[in-house]
């Protein structure tokens, strides 16, 4: 620890060096790899005949193993005196053709075009120890002697660690001289070194050509991830985002290297080339207790890494659990990509997952694949566009195991959110023609409104309940439209129910009319362009009065930790303007998402304040609690736990002679409903 300077800026100078080399005395210091590391990459773009200048050579070891192998015509230069003395007296006998000379790489005495090859091995990320104005002004000038001194169709060769500071200052200013950049990641375990005792920040290596430029001929930009595996890019805008993504992997790796059982689960994306977005999502899973298996690899079929089971830290740890694996990485397919089959997916991850086996796991073992079912699922987009209220949107079908097609709405910015989905089934009047295995999602489907997508939409249903009877005519208003399954749902199940369907965006009520078989009647099922907020305050200046107000409006503010409804829908004044356009056996039905457990105890709290009585029912495998609050006492005959389990099933024999094929079953979802005390 001695060794290491009091403050980065000390890197930068003579004096700081001088003290170092004096305390190292002969024994070489090596920055960012060996030459066995590094080997591939110098020999790859150096030929004997290049006269070499090797930048801030320390008593490194690199500029030898070159020379014993063939690269002899060598110059090393350093800012410390001393160190140029210890390496010439160590050198002049073994290696007379190499020479050390005590210089600054910001005023060099040579000669324009002296050199085919500059090679600078840490010497950039020492001397840029800061973004202030001094500093970059300084390695600019270091640049410019660079390129100065070397030929036309030389090679400036950098090792560096390419932080943030160093990409974006080297970046600048070969982007003003537009000479091609290409960028190695090194391998630091080349040599079969351990990944945990490595530094967990990545090594590259830039290679710079100089070159006469053309004008209008674009600048190349290239990125070796992969032996053999040369990435161009369209603009050089691209590269941080790709360096900032190896980084990340990188050090992702050294901390799984070392982790013990249990702990924080672990997020990290594959890319590929030619896409923004990621290939791949990743998450690595570690078990509390010790398995007999090690490792194995869980691919998530497409259209359902939204699932409880692949999208929570509880729903993974239960899929662990259940594979009974000491480390699972759970693999989820992103949208916007291409997948041929299950088989394709296996090779093309195997290497790279192999990279996150856990210390222990035998290098050459076989790691298990495992799925759900025998495919990987389809995804077909289906319509696209752009809201100014959510942003842009993406609706699509997705066809999961055995064939089964579901129509999704999602917004692109939180596409782990499924906002609206509906079951997609034949629609007879269309000639059905046979699908071949190579072809997407059949054409011939329309939407099935006796679906219910979501356990939390089957438990609001059950709200209805608390009404003192669904076969006289009730009236009411539904707070959030989506793709309008559950107005859907309701005109259809309960033909004397008026429902008033009220949403602010306007585009998102043209995609369930467009794509979600949404059909407004006069009479029962109304669509409203408005503010939730303002059009219950508007019923309530009017006098008028409803039976039911159900909300369903999640919030765009994720700095609150509630999910739904939004903030505004769960104050005192709305509650209270709902409470007073209620009937005097109406009902309030809210879908109460919290991450934030004290927040939702809030909430709640401010309902019971608000309504006689309260019961909610929480869901088992999600954040979802659905609210459901009366005018009623819970002593009142129409909210005796009797009476409602038997509503219950009368509902279910009404949906089910409606909808032969519906999936709602109210009797046994709503087997866990409480009321509050």
């Amino acid at each position: 620890m001695e060794l290491l300077p009091s403050s980065h800026e000390e890197f930068s100078q003579p004096d700081y060096w001088d003290r170092f080399f004096k305390r190292r005395g002969n024994i070489p210091f090596e920055w960012y790899g060996e030459y066995p590391v590094l080997h591939d990459v110098i020999h790859k773009y150096t030929m004997p005949a290049n006269k070499i200048l090797v930048i801030g050579c320390g008593n490194s070891a690199l500029s030898e193993n070159m020379y014993d192998n063939g690269l002899q015509n060598l110059v090393n230069i350093d800012i410390s005196d001393v160190v140029i003395r210890q390496m010439t007296e160590r050198h002049k006998d073994k290696r007379p053709k190499m020479t050390f000379q005590t210089m600054d790489v910001t005023q060099m005495s040579y000669s324009d075009g002296e050199f085919g090859v500059a090679l600078d091995k840490g010497t950039l990320d020492a001397l840029l120890v800061s973004e202030e104005a001094e500093v970059i002004s300084n390695v600019r000038k270091m640049f410019d002697e660079v390129c100065r001194t070397l030929k036309l169709g030389g090679r400036y060769l950098i090792i560096s660690l390419l932080q943030d500071h160093v990409q974006k200052t080297l970046l600048n200013y070969f982007t003003e001289v537009r000479w091609p950049i290409r960028i190695h990641k090194i391998n630091m375990e080349s040599q079969g070194g351990d990944c945990s005792t490595t530094s967990p920040l990545p090594v590259f290596a830039v290679v710079i050509t100089k070159l006469k430029v053309l004008p209008n001929l674009p600048q190349i930009v290239e990125v070796v991830r992969f032996e053999n595996q040369i990435d161009r890019l369209e603009d050089v805008k691209y590269l941080p985002a790709i360096l900032k993504d190896i980084q990340y992997y990188n050090t992702v790796r050294h901390q799984l290297k070392k982790k013990s059982p249990g702990g924080k689960q672990v997020s990290l994306e594959l890319h590929t080339k030619g896409f923004d977005t990621p290939r791949y999502t990743l998450v690595v899973v570690d078990s509390e207790t010790l398995m007999k298996n090690k490792f194995g690899i869980f691919i998530v079929p497409q259209g359902r890494e939204h699932e409880w089971l692949f999208s929570t830290d509880k729903g993974r740890m239960h899929l662990l659990d259940s594979a009974q694996f000491q480390r699972l990485v759970v693999v989820s397919l992103n949208r916007g990509h291409d997948y041929e089959n299950l088989e394709a997916v296996k090779a093309e991850l195997s290497s790279k997952i192999m990279e996150l086996a856990p210390q222990d796991h035998p290098p050459k073992a076989q790691t298990p694949f495992l799925t759900i079912g025998e495919d990987i699922g389809k995804r077909m987009p289906v319509a696209k566009g752009h809201s100014d209220t959510t942003g842009s949107y993406l609706v699509e079908d997705v066809e999961l195991n055995g064939g089964q097609v579901f129509r999704r709405l999602v917004f692109m910015s939180n596409q782990n959110v499924v906002q609206s989905e509906a079951r997609m089934v034949e629609a007879r009047h269309i000639k059905r023609r046979r699908k071949k295995p190579s072809e997407g999602i059949p054409t011939n489907l329309k939407v099935d409104k006796g679906y219910m997508p979501s356990d939390y939409l089957i438990a609001l249903l059950g709200g209805f309940a608390f009404l003192p009877s669904l076969d006289e005519s009730v009236t009411g208003v539904i707070i959030g439209l989506g793709g309008g399954g559950l107005s859907s749902f309701l005109h259809g199940a309960f033909p004397k129910m008026v429902i008033n369907s009220v949403e602010l965006d306007p585009t998102v009520v043209d995609i369930a009319r467009n794509w979600f078989a949404l059909e407004e009647d006069n009479e029962r099922l109304r669509v409203h362009l408005a503010d939730g907020i303002k059009y219950i305050r508007d019923i309530h200046g009017s006098g008028s009065k409803v039976d039911f107000v159900v909300v369903d409006a999640d919030s765009k503010d994720n700095s609150t930790g509630l999910v739904c409804p939004a903030p505004p829908f769960v104050e005192p004044a709305f509650l209270h303007s709902v409470r007073s356009v209620l009937s005097d056996h109406g009902v309030l039905i809210l879908n109460l998402a919290s991450r934030d457990e004290c927040l939702k105890s809030q909430i709640l709290e401010l309902i019971r304040d608000n309504f006689s009585s309260c019961a909610t029912l929480q869901l088992q495998e999600d954040i979802n609690c659905i609210v459901i609050a009366s005018k009623l006492s819970s002593s009142h005959p129409d909210l005796d736990m009797e009476r409602l389990r038997h509503v219950f099933t009368v509902m279910d024999k009404k949906i089910k002679s409606t909808w032969k094929t519906t999936n709602v079953e109210l009797a046994e979802m709503m087997e866990e409903l409480t009321f509050c005390d």
